[in-house]
C-alpha cells in the first residue's frame, strides 16, 4: 500500500486499484495530481480496473475534478467505480463528478463495495482476458 496526504491507494490480489480518500481530505490539485500519479504506478504498466472511494472525502474543486478526468486516466484505467456514501450528499458528489468526467470507459457509482468489485471484475482487461478474447 502506497500513501498521499490524502488518500492510501493498493492494488488488490484480483488486480484492481483501489483509492481510498482519508476521512474529510479536501483535495488540492497538487494532491489530486499525487494520489492520480500514486495510482497510475501501483497498476504498473498495466491496463486495470479502479475503485476509488470518495465516502469520506469533501467535494471537490472544479479544477481538481477536471484533472481526474484527464486522459492519462483512460490511458491507465479500464473501467471506474466509485464508491459513494449512500446519501444525497454522496450521489451528488458522485453524479457531478461522473457530468465532468465523461472518460471513455464504463463508470458507475456503488454504496456497497462488494458490488463494486464484482461489478469492476467484469471490467478487467489484464492479461488473461486479453488472450480469452483473441
Amino acid at each position: 500500500m502506497l500513501e498521499t496526504r490524502t488518500a492510501r491507494i493498493d492494488l488488490d490480489a484480483t488486480g484492481v486499484v483501489i483509492v481510498r480518500i482519508r476521512n474529510g481530505a479536501r483535495q488540492s490539485l497538487t494532491d489530486a495530481s499525487d494520489n492520480l500519479t500514486t495510482a497510475i504506478a501501483v497498476a504498473a504498466g498495466q491496463r486495470r480496473p479502479i475503485l476509488v472511494d470518495i465516502r469520506h472525502a469533501q467535494p471537490l474543486a472544479a479544477d481538481v475534478r477536471r484533472l481526474y478526468s484527464g486522459q492519462n486516466v483512460a490511458n491507465t484505467f479500464t473501467a471506474l467505480a466509485l464508491l459513494i456514501e449512500g446519501s444525497p450528499l454522496g450521489r451528488m458528489m458522485g453524479n457531478v463528478y461522473f457530468s465532468v468526467a465523461r472518460l471513455p470507459m464504463p463508470m458507475q457509482m456503488f454504496v456497497e463495495e462488494a458490488r463494486a468489485l464484482e461489478w469492476l471484475a467484469r471490467h478487467d482487461e489484464g492479461p488473461d482476458q486479453v488472450q480469452r478474447r483473441t
